[in-house]
């Protein structure tokens, strides 16, 4: 009787426990940092932010928050929704978020996307720093990719942008979850 609950009940709760972790990771919505450090620049500039379809149908959301840095003024919005310190593009749509910054320093913000491409082609969310009369210091410093059928693909420019996912609240959950199982199962085992 032992030896049938070894070979039947042990390699159940593993691979029940692998499923579950799976799953979790599966259906987790990826929370990335965008990090940009213009501290080899002075002076006036802007921070450009497009959110657009290419070759695709399919109609998805990024949503920017947490913005932090020198930002000055008003952003101008092109199909742009704003809700407190939150930005929602959408990919149905040209989606552009612009605003005045003073170079120098340090800028950051988190985005998460509603939504991956089902049909052929990709979205993607492109951040440009411009300087004061227009010019491009960088046209993609950093950008994030989302191809059907694909894991997001994250480009960046190192001069000027880090893009790094974040770790979220439920992810920490799981990894807990997981590991008072594996902890339970070692127990029992002794």
């Amino acid at each position: 009787m032992m030896n049938l609950k070894n070979l039947l009940i042990f390699p159940l709760s593993r691979a029940l426990l692998a499923l579950y972790l799976l799953a979790g990771a599966a259906t987790a919505s990826p929370v990335y940092h965008v990090a940009l450090d213009t501290a080899g620049t002075s002076g006036d500039g802007f921070m450009q932010i497009d959110f657009l379809p290419f070759g695709t149908t399919d109609v998805l959301t990024a949503t920017i928050s947490g913005l932090d840095g020198a930002f000055t003024g008003t952003p101008d919005l092109v199909n742009v929704t704003q809700s407190g310190g939150a930005f929602t593009f959408s990919s149905d749509a040209f989606s552009e978020f612009f605003q005045s910054i003073l170079l120098g320093g340090t800028f950051g913000f988190d985005v998460t996307f509603g939504g991956v491409p089902v049909n052929p082609g990709s979205t993607g969310l492109t951040v440009s720093l411009l300087d004061s009369a227009g010019g491009y210091l960088s046209f993609n410093a950093a950008q994030i990719s989302l191809v059907a059928g694909e894991p997001p693909a994250v480009v960046v420019d190192p001069a000027f942008a880090a893009v790094n996912p974040v770790p979220e609240p439920a992810d920490w959950l799981l990894v807990a979850t997981g590991l008072m199982l594996l902890g339970a199962m070692r127990r029992r085992r002794a």
